[in-house]
């Protein structure tokens, strides 16, 4: 959505403020850490600079009035004015750069504070542009790559800069006819992501996504005028990220269902890791396979391993075990398969497992129990709270 945000100006965030509201979170160290312009020539720029820059074409465009809380369809003028090229790669820049080199507690918020400004029913609204546009396979848009490279002669303090990024969304047949069979069956379907909560309603909404009870997601505070604000709505419930996710279903949903977790989950990545395997009731655990090489392939070697020997859901629960499956899928046409490997964007070839997926499959071999694979393996250390342990 960032990019859809990017190509069609659609801020509210008053030009005074755009510098402040990058820096919101930002650790102070942080700021002058150093990233590469991919430029061709190697070289590193500030965090700082780059927000300077960014906020400094902000307050070019806002005062021509291109710059609208609804959004518009840009003029070809406009589409090569040396403002609009600057802002739209730095500020996509940025987006890469903190992801890159912060924690995810300060990554995730601060693309959020985009919507500074807005009001919710906007940010759904542009969300559900976006999905009709990118998520339309009838319009060809579905799962592409694009680039965004700064003017060479724009006068800036970091210089001229580039960045690539992918653009698509998908919800597969196979992930609406799972919550339509659950929700017929009497389970309650929920979700949580790391998304802000009102593109994940959008896209409920616009994907017709059934039997979603509720959505748990990221969520900013909002002024007395009912504007977002550039502050996490920390009492609401935690950032829902990494363990963050998992304390958020303990807080919000566990009470609702007298002391119960969840008996399915579904994840993709690290920040689906500590609530798919921290609860005492989760039965299942479906793997999409993105060929992580984070703690998510964890999942997806035990995944491996448990299909290689025939283990079923029943089995697997007898043993006091979820039933962890595995998922593949061909992101050039953004679909599921009938296959576990994943053709990743702009591949030929399929791949399967990484080296840490691998290796949590052998460990199990060997003898280990899931428990320990996951102990002994996962990049949170200590942070870990363990195995059916909530």
């Amino acid at each position: 959505m960032e990019v859809w945000q990017l190509d069609h100006l659609q801020f509210a965030v008053p030009p005074t403020q755009m510098k402040a509201v990058l820096m919101t979170g930002i650790p102070a160290d942080k700021l002058d850490a150093t990233y590469g312009a991919d430029d061709g020539e190697g070289r590193q720029v500030t965090i700082r600079s780059v927000i300077d820059d960014a906020a400094k074409a902000y307050a070019s465009l806002y005062k021509k009035g291109l710059v609208k809380p609804t959004g518009s369809t840009l003029s070809a003028e406009t589409q090569n004015d040396p403002d609009y090229l600057e802002f739209r790669a730095k500020m996509r820049w940025l987006y890469d750069a903190i992801g890159d080199t912060m924690d995810v507690s300060v990554s995730y918020p601060w693309s959020t504070y985009w919507y500074t400004g807005m009001t919710p029913q906007q940010v759904y609204d542009m969300a559900y542009q976006c999905d009709a546009y990118y998520g339309n396979p009838l319009k060809g848009q579905t799962w592409t790559k694009g680039k965004y490279t700064s003017p060479a002669n724009y006068p800036s303090e970091a210089g001229n800069v580039s960045v690539g990024y992918k653009v698509g969304i998908t919800v597969t047949p196979e992930m609406r006819e799972l919550h339509s069979s659950l929700t017929r069956n009497g389970i309650d379907c929920y979700i949580c992501s790391a998304s802000p909560i009102d593109a994940i309603r959008a896209a409920v909404s616009y994907f017709k996504v059934p039997g979603v009870k509720d959505v748990l997601a990221m969520t900013n505070k909002v002024d007395a005028n009912g504007r977002y604000l550039n502050q996490y709505d920390y009492d609401l419930h935690p950032q829902t990220q990494g363990v963050g996710k998992a304390e958020t279903l303990a807080k919000i949903l566990v009470p609702k269902y007298k002391g119960h977790g969840p008996s399915f989950t579904a994840m993709d990545s690290q920040g689906d890791f500590n609530f798919c395997t921290e609860f005492k009731d989760t039965k299942e655990v479906l793997v999409i396979n993105r060929t992580r090489t984070d703690d998510a392939a964890l999942c997806a070697g035990i995944a491996a391993y448990q299909k290689k020997h025939g283990i079923d859901l029943a089995a697997a629960n007898k043993n006091g075990d979820s039933l962890f499956l595995i998922q593949g899928r061909n992101e050039n046409k953004g679909e599921f398969w009938n296959d576990d490997k994943t053709l990743l964007l702009g591949q030929k070839d399929a791949s399967y497992l990484s080296d840490k997926a691998t290796k949590a499959e052998t460990e199990l071999e060997q003898g280990k129990t899931i428990a320990q694979v996951l102990k002994d393996n996962t990049k949170l250390k200590d942070k870990y709270q363990g195995y059916k342990t909530r």
